[in-house]
C-alpha cells in the first residue's frame, strides 16, 4: 500500500483527473441544452420530452449502486476499477453521440422512443465509468492529506469542461447550416471527448496503487446486507445528508438563475451565456484555495465555512440593483468562489469514509460507497429541479411576458432565500461530520494492527 511518503506521480495524477473532463463536459450538456434539443431542433412535445429526460435518471438509482458493487467483486489483471472504466466508456461515448443523429423526419412518438433508449444506454456507461473511476480515489491515494490534493485536480478540471462545454456547444450550433446539423456535431465532438477522458484515465493510471486489503463481503450476502451495513457508515451518513441537500439548493439556485436574470432583472436570457462562465472562471480560480484552507483548518470546518458563504451569497441577491448586469456578473463570481469549496470539499472527504467502513467489517468497499454517494448527487440535481418547479407554480409564474410586480417579488424572494435557507441546514447537518484528521490517522493505524493480527 502506498505511504504518506509516497506522492502519486504527477502524471497519474493529472490523467485520472482529466477523467472528470468526460462526466462534467456530460452534465453541463445535458442539464442546460438537452431539453431545448428535444423541444426546440426535434419539435418533441414538452411534457414526452421531459419524460424521456427524467426516466433515464430514475434508471440511475438502480445501475449507479450495481456498477459499484461489481466493481468491487472485480479481480482481473487490469484490477478492479479500470475494465468497468473502459467499458463504460466504449458504450458511452457512442451512444451520446447518436443521442444527436435522430432522424428529423420521424414522428415525435418515434423520435421519443428513440431518444429514450439511446439515453438509457448512455446513462448506464455513465453508471459503469463514473461510479468505478470516482472509487479509484481512496484506493491510489490512502493519505487524508493527498486525497484532497487529488480531488482538488479532479475538481479544476470539472470546472474547466463546464466552462468549455457550455461555451464550445453554442459555437459548434452556430457555424452548422442548420440547429439540426450544429446538434449532430456537438453530439462527435463530445463524444470524442468522452472516449478521449475515458481512454486517457485507463492508460494513465495502469500502474496506480491499489488497496492491500480487497476483502469484499461474500457474495452471498446479497445487496440488501451490503446496503445495511453501508448504513452502519456514521460518517458517510452524515456527509450523504448534507450533501443532498446542498445540491438541492445548488440546482435550485442554477435552474432558477434564469428566471432572476429575465423576471426580476429585465435582462436577456442571452445573459446566461456571460453568468456562468463568469461563476465556472471564479470555481477554478479558487479551487486551490479551497485546497490550501482545508489543509490548514480542516476539511470539515472549510466545507462548512464555503456553504456559510453560499448563504450570504445568495441572501444578499435580495438587495442586488435590478437591471444591473454588472450586479448580477459580480454576484456569479462571489457564487464561484464559494461553490467551488462546496463541490471540492464533501467529495475530498467521501474518501475519508472508506476506511470507517472497513473498520466495521466492510473490508474495501469503495464501489458501494461510491455508488451510493452518486446516487445522493443525482438525486440531489432531481430534486433541486422539482424545487424551481414548485417555486415557479406558488409565485404564479405563467411567462416571462405575462409577470407582474407580485410575481417579481416572489421570485426574487425565493430565488434568495429558498437555496440559502438549504444550504444553511447542510452546513448544520455537517458540523456532525466526525472524521478529521486525527481521527483519520487512528483509523489507519487500527487497521494496520488488525491486518498485522491477520497476517499472524
Amino acid at each position: 500500500m502506498q505511504t504518506p511518503a509516497t506522492p502519486l506521480p504527477l502524471a497519474v495524477r493529472l490523467g485520472w483527473a482529466a477523467g472528470q473532463f468526460a462526466i462534467a463536459s456530460h452534465m453541463a450538456i445535458v442539464s442546460i441544452y438537452l431539453l431545448y434539443y428535444l423541444t426546440e431542433v426535434l419539435q418533441v412535445p414538452v411534457l414526452l420530452a421531459g419524460l424521456v429526460t427524467v426516466v433515464p435518471r430514475v434508471w440511475n438509482i438502480v445501475t449507479d449502486p450495481l456498477a459499484g458493487v461489481l466493481s468491487d467483486r472485480t479481480r482481473s489483471r487490469w484490477g478492479r476499477r479500470r475494465p468497468w472504466v473502459l467499458a463504460g466508456t466504449l458504450l458511452w461515448a457512442p451512444a451520446f453521440a447518436a443521442m444527436f443523429w435522430l432522424p428529423a423526419g420521424a414522428g415525435a412518438p418515434l423520435l421519443a422512443v428513440m431518444f429514450l433508449l439511446l439515453y438509457l444506454l448512455v446513462n448506464t456507461g455513465v453508471s459503469l465509468y463514473h461510479v468505478p473511476y470516482s472509487a479509484m480515489a481512496p484506493e491510489m491515494v490512502p493519505d487524508y492529506a493527498q486525497r484532497l490534493g487529488l480531488i482538488g485536480y479532479k475538481e479544476m478540471a470539472s470546472r474547466l469542461a463546464v466552462l468549455l462545454a457550455i461555451s464550445v456547444l453554442p459555437w459548434i450550433v452556430e457555424r452548422a447550416a442548420t440547429p439540426l446539423q450544429g446538434y449532430r456535431n456537438a453530439g462527435l465532438v463530445f463524444g470524442g471527448v468522452i472516449l478521449a477522458s475515458g481512454l486517457l484515465v485507463f492508460f494513465a493510471t495502469a500502474r496506480a496503487p491499489q488497496a492491500a486489503d480487497v476483502r469484499v463481503p461474500p457474495a452471498q450476502d446479497g445487496l440488501r446486507m451490503q446496503w445495511r451495513a453501508l448504513r452502519r457508515n456514521r460518517p458517510l451518513a452524515v456527509l450523504g445528508a448534507g450533501y443532498l441537500v446542498a445540491n438541492m439548493a445548488n440546482v435550485c439556485f442554477s435552474g432558477a438563475l434564469i428566471y432572476a436574470v429575465t423576471v426580476v432583472h429585465g435582462q436577456p436570457a442571452t445573459l446566461m451565456g456571460l453568468l456562468f462562465p463568469a461563476g465556472s472562471l471564479a470555481s477554478l480560480a479558487s479551487t486551490p484555495l479551497w485546497a490550501w484552507l482545508a489543509a490548514r483548518i480542516g476539511k470539515r470546518e472549510a466545507c462548512i465555512a464555503a456553504y456559510l458563504g453560499l448563504v450570504v451569497c445568495w441572501a444578499g441577491s435580495l438587495w442586488l440593483p435590478g437591471g444591473t448586469v454588472a450586479a448580477l456578473v459580480a454576484m456569479m463570481l462571489v457564487f464561484g468562489v464559494f461553490n467551488a469549496g462546496a463541490e471540492l470539499l464533501p467529495n475530498a472527504m467521501v474518501p475519508d469514509t472508506v476506511e470507517y467502513d472497513a473498520l466495521q467489517g466492510g473490508g474495501r468497499r469503495e464501489g458501494a460507497i461510491y455508488g451510493l454517494w452518486v446516487v445522493i448527487q443525482q438525486s440531489g440535481m432531481v430534486l433541486g429541479g422539482v424545487l424551481v418547479s414548485l417555486l415557479l407554480a406558488v409565485v404564479g409564474f405563467h411567462g416571462v411576458d405575462a409577470a407582474d410586480a407580485g410575481v417579481r417579488d416572489g421570485l426574487r424572494i425565493g430565488i434568495a432565500l429558498l437555496p440559502a435557507l438549504l444550504v444553511l441546514v447542510a452546513a448544520w447537518i455537517v458540523r456532525h461530520y466526525p472524521i478529521d484528521a486525527t481521527t483519520f490517522e487512528a483509523m489507519r493505524q487500527q487497521l494496520a494492527r488488525h491486518a498485522a493480527g491477520s497476517v499472524k
